[in-house]
């Protein structure tokens, strides 16, 4: 917690939504324990939520210049490394952003106008809204029945081959512990604007993010665990030395024994991404490459095949493990990612579509936000970065 502490955009995130009512009560701790932090936090809270704070703002931003603006409302930023030839984001700017969030949309037409940013096309991103998606999957049991777990109750909903199937704490659960012979398979799909956290029969905790999938058997017999997966998935597999435990990620297979790790396997992305955090994971691509084995903190980066080359394996030290596994943890984190690549997220995880007017400059973000944040907040941080976005029903376009 400490860290959310000091980023201005969570914080930010979190007195906008309490000024609306949708805190829950984690967003509510993060939120008393940053009040609490310090006396300036606590005068800030209080201006904020001073019915006059927006009129005196709007004419605050007007009357001071950029680096006060900054002194006043994102003490702590960290420093801002330059990237180029693309464009970084001003100082000045991402205080621009952070009154967004907490002041609201009137006060950010005005700074948006005084940048020069005035044909109107950006302006329209906030006129309709699109809420962050949720908890929630399609589970397709053996015989093919398919259940709609968000709209089910907790308690067993599935008896197969002696598993007890059930919904607890928003997960569902597998006991095998009377399981009979025989193979019985479940899949389990999260659609764009969905997510879904399963515990397997061993005790291994998967979190799938949106529209991903992950089959399985009901319990798990014979020499190996295996499952299959597609779209982004985050494993905490249960250790046991005698059954290790085996992922088909279509152009790869994994093998663990005991261990958590990310892997991102979507198909509008260039590579197969897998990350771990803890353990030891062995990647044996399907084509005709070497075998390699991570260690913690490494990610290995497969590429897909074309028809002018092969796929590629290649490992890298993860510098910001967290990052990765951000989704999970319920959070967007955009630093160092360009602008086609958080399109790509903000497509499944708000079940939209993105077209792109023109060719958009290709500009690198930095910054952290809820994901249980409406669009159309997370379009004013990025429109700070003269990227114009205009929402038609569930079309987003971009230019």
């Amino acid at each position: 917690m400490a860290s959310s502490l000091n980023d201005p955009f969570l914080i930010a995130g979190l007195i906008s939504r309490s000024q609306q009512g949708l805190l829950t009560a984690g967003e509510q701790e993060e939120l008393d324990a940053w009040i609490a932090a310090s006396d300036e936090n606590r005068q800030l809270w209080a201006e904020l939520n001073n019915p006059g704070i927006q009129q005196e703002q709007v004419r605050a931003i007007a009357r001071f210049d950029e680096t006060a603006a900054l002194e006043r409302y994102l003490s702590n930023k960290p420093a801002m490394s330059t990237v180029r030839p693309i464009r970084r984001l001003h100082t000045w700017r991402w205080a621009a952003a952070v009154l967004a969030l907490v002041l609201g949309a009137s006060t950010y037409f005005f700074v948006v106008h005084r940048s020069g940013n005035a044909d109107g096309f950006g302006q329209k991103s906030a006129q309709r809204d699109i809420p962050p998606g949720k908890n929630g999957a399609i589970l397709t049991l053996a015989d093919g029945t398919q259940l709609v777990l968000d709209s089910l109750g907790e308690g067993k909903i599935a008896t197969q081959n002696g598993t007890q199937v059930s919904l607890s704490d928003n997960k569902l659960k597998y006991d095998a512990s009377a399981a009979t012979d025989g193979a019985a398979y479940n899949t389990i799909t999260t659609p764009k604007g969905r997510q879904y956290h399963v515990v397997l029969p061993d005790g291994t905790e998967v979190w799938l993010n949106a529209a991903s999938s992950l089959q399985y058997p009901v319990a798990f017999k014979g020499k190996e665990r295996s499952v299959k997966i597609s779209g982004e998935v985050y494993f905490e597999v249960a250790a046991r030395s005698w059954q290790p435990f085996v992922v088909d990620a279509g152009q790869m297979k994994l093998e663990v024994l005991g261990t958590s790790f990310n892997v991102n396997t979507y198909d509008d992305e260039k590579i197969i991404r897998t990350t771990l955090l803890t353990g030891a994971v062995k990647i044996t691509p399907k084509q005709t490459i070497q075998p390699k084995v991570l260690v913690p903190g490494q990610t290995a980066d497969l590429s897909k095949p074309d028809a002018s080359e092969g796929a590629k394996l290649t490992i890298k030290e993860t510098p910001d493990p967290d990052k990765i596994i951000a989704w999970k943890n319920g959070l967007f984190n955009f630093d160092g990612m360009d602008l086609y690549s958080i399109m790509r997220q903000l497509e499944r995880w708000y079940s939209i579509e993105v077209r792109y007017i023109g060719t958009p400059e290709n500009v690198i973000f930095k910054g952290k936000m809820h994901r249980n944040t409406n669009l159309s907040d997370v379009l004013k941080v990025l429109e700070t970065m003269d990227v114009n976005f205009e929402l038609k029903g569930n079309i987003l376009y971009v230019r």
